[in-house]
């Protein structure tokens, strides 16, 4: 059957976007700057401005700025970094590209995300960092895991890719920690027209950092470090500099749609997500459980009904991280065979969200 609700819909979601922006491409073809000119500089400080931090380094994707906020703390060599064993793989990556070592947290299988108690259970005398992942969208409890990172003299990355504009305790996630990595892939809340990325801090010397590495490590042909070329294109600034002024209305919209959700399923076969009551998760990805999720796709499939599966394969299981895991991870492993992502586009209609509900509270195990 043609989809009646597709996952998403970037076209009906960026298209008034475009119409914004003819325009202001035409001047960006006249100046010739490309990369990194003004509408990059003004994305960093509007960002900054919205996330309530001091500096913001706008760079090539979410990879690197989780790479580079992990390369500015200059960690021992090989050192641990704490970090959630159901996270997508390139958390992971950014760990392992910095040459450190990453250690697998199991999460809260009703949040999707790592606390405290199972932090501290992981910490040794090798551990350097927590890299914090605010999964879905979903906010980690900061308050609890600052506390733990300052009894043990540990930094903090948040990894904010699904999690533009969440709060925790009314501080929007990215100020928590050291810093905060975010994504601006298409499909993410803030999402651009390609790949895309910002690091926030309050740190002068680590935005300093970050701002050469992602230049080559330097400028004018003057290098004072290793860097990387992971630099933002003009076009792509200018469009999230357009978003960026809608991206509450857009939350809401998500928010909005997943409190449908909430409040109507009530197919006792489906597990709902759980918010912490003193968090606003932004769910960037709507995600339930459901034991026999082939069975259950197979029916929203046939219902017309696009559903994702966010991760299918557990990072212990992944053949690239061989040697860098040791035993197994029942909560991740339980979680990769029964997720569901399932519509929660801002672009989706009530009546859309709506149909959804009326087909899985029909849905029979």
């Amino acid at each position: 059957m043609k989809n009646k609700v597709e996952w998403e819909s970037l076209r009906r979601l960026n298209n008034p976007y475009f119409k914004q922006l003819r325009k202001k491409i035409r001047c960006i073809e006249d100046e010739c700057k490309y990369i990194l000119g003004e509408n990059v500089n003004q994305l960093e400080k509007k960002v900054a401005d919205y996330l309530g931090v001091k500096y913001c380094v706008a760079v090539g994707n979410g990879l690197d700025a989780l790479t580079l906020s992990l390369l500015s703390l200059k960690l021992p060599d090989k050192s641990e970094v704490i970090v959630p064993s159901n996270t997508f793989y390139a958390s992971v990556l950014a760990i392992i590209r910095a040459g450190l070592t990453p250690v697998f947290c199991e999460p809260d299988p009703d949040t999707f995300n790592i606390s405290e108690e199972n932090i501290k259970k992981l910490i040794t005398s090798k551990t350097s960092a927590i890299l914090v992942v605010h999964l879905y969208g979903n906010p980690c409890q900061m308050d609890k895991i600052c506390k733990l990172a300052k009894t043990y003299n540990l930094k903090i990355v948040e990894d904010c890719a699904q999690a533009f504009g969440a709060e925790y305790k009314g501080k929007k996630v990215g100020c928590y920690g050291n810093l905060g990595a975010f994504s601006f892939y298409p499909t993410k809340n803030l999402g651009g027209i390609g790949d895309g990325g910002i690091i926030a801090t309050n740190n002068y010397h680590l935005y300093c950092f970050c701002k050469k590495a992602r230049s080559y490590g330097g400028e004018n042909y003057k290098y004072d470090i290793i860097g990387i070329n992971s630099r933002m294109d003009e076009i792509q600034a200018l469009f999230l500099l357009k978003k960026l002024d809608h991206i509450d209305k857009i939350n809401n919209k998500k928010i909005y749609n997943a409190n449908l959700y909430i409040n109507s399923i009530k197919n006792k076969s489906i597990i709902l997500p759980t918010v912490p009551k003193e968090a606003k998760s932004v769910f960037h990805i709507f995600c339930i459980r459901v034991q026999n999720r082939s069975k259950f796709l197979k029916y929203l499939e046939n219902n017309g009904i696009k559903a994702l599966i966010h991760y299918p394969i557990p990072l212990y299981k992944q053949k690239a991280l061989e040697g860098y895991i040791n035993g197994e991870y029942l909560i991740s492993d339980d979680l990769s065979k029964t997720v569901v992502s399932l519509p929660c586009s801002a672009a989706h209609s009530k009546k859309e969200i709506q149909y959804v509900i009326n087909v899985i509270n029909k849905y029979e195990e």
